[in-house]
């Protein structure tokens, strides 16, 4: 398999801010999901850390950053 050089300016780059607020800094936090042992074969339920991202400024997770469970349609 062969890696693709690829290669991006700034002017290639465009911001994200938040729909909320419009600020432009994000923190990275962590959601947690649970497994079900029956699902793992495990003895007990597992405890999953899934990264996510929120504004810094109002707390927003844009929809683009939230984990599938938590996304509205």
């Amino acid at each position: 398999m062969s890696k693709m050089n690829i290669n991006i300016g700034p002017n290639e780059m465009q911001p994200i801010s938040c729909k909320e607020c419009d600020g432009m800094y994000f923190r990275q936090v962590m959601a947690i999901n649970k497994v079900s042992k029956f699902l793992t074969g495990g003895d007990k339920d597992t405890m999953v850390p899934i990264p996510v991202f929120r504004c810094d400024d109002c707390g927003a997770i844009p929809e683009e950053f939230q984990p599938v469970k938590m996304k509205t349609k």
